[in-house]
């Protein structure tokens, strides 16, 4: 019917220019009811509450007073805190390559790109290193271990089965010492060359070796481990594979 400017009796009662004709037609509701939804106030503590103000909207969201509002928007940021979040925000992460990373822990351990040459070389040219190393009054010298060694101490751990990780640790160091002290004081102990059919004589050196750091005070034993450790780590860096490329 509308098509031909009919208008239905039903539509003809809501003027749409009357807000409460428009809400009695939205809300399918009386004329009385409308014009009470039009009558309704409006909260005066909603109207106090200005969108625009963030003072106004942090009093609405925390419920507080306007005072308490203000003060937590003068809120000063704490500084240390601002610190982290610039740092943070201007870290650029550096991956380092395997060469950087090997001359970073080179230097963690007080180790020259010169000496990791010159001990790396040792090695090579000759079979092995020595170094010396100053306990109060005396020196001790320690030198690089053979393969013969590594496999002297999984047979030690064959044999003995330690059933702790300490008894483990202890026989590892003291047998990695004997196999390592060269020279303790004004004692020499011989170091022959192995190959196949020397494994008695080496032995029976090592065995000698062995005994002597058996003997040692406890304290004095403790220290040389120690300072093995420092050797063993040394030597390794500079034999690294990392590092073999400008060499």
């Amino acid at each position: 019917m509308q098509k031909f400017g009919v208008v239905n009796s039903e539509n003809k009662q809501f003027n749409l220019s009357d807000p409460v004709s428009v809400s009695q037609r939205k809300l399918n509701v009386s004329a009385e009811e409308a014009e009470k939804i039009q009558e309704t106030p409006v909260d005066p503590e909603l109207k106090q509450f200005n969108l625009s103000d963030p003072v106004s909207v942090s009093q609405r969201k925390l419920n507080v007073s306007a005072e308490e509002a203000e003060k937590i928007q003068e809120t000063p940021v704490d500084p240390e805190l601002k610190q982290v979040k610039d740092l943070l925000d201007n870290f650029e992460e550096k991956s380092l390559t395997p060469r950087e990373l090997w001359e970073q822990e080179c230097s963690d351990n007080n180790l020259s790109l010169n000496e990791a040459a010159r001990i790396l070389d040792s090695v090579v040219t000759n079979g092995m290193y020595e170094e010396k190393y100053r306990i109060g009054k005396l020196t001790a010298t320690l030198r690089t271990r053979n393969t013969v060694d590594a496999d002297r101490v999984i047979e030690a751990i064959q044999d003995f089965k330690p059933e702790t990780s300490g008894a483990l640790s202890h026989l590892v160091a003291r047998m990695n010492l004997g196999a390592s002290l060269s020279q303790f004081g004004d004692k020499r102990f011989n170091f022959t060359q192995p190959h196949d059919g020397n494994r008695d004589i080496v032995d029976a050196e090592f065995n000698e070796r062995y005994r002597f750091c058996t003997n040692l005070p406890a304290q004095l034993f403790f220290t040389l481990t120690q300072i093995l450790e420092k050797f063993d780590r040394r030597v390794n860096l500079s034999c690294d594979p990392r590092g073999l490329e400008n060499f």
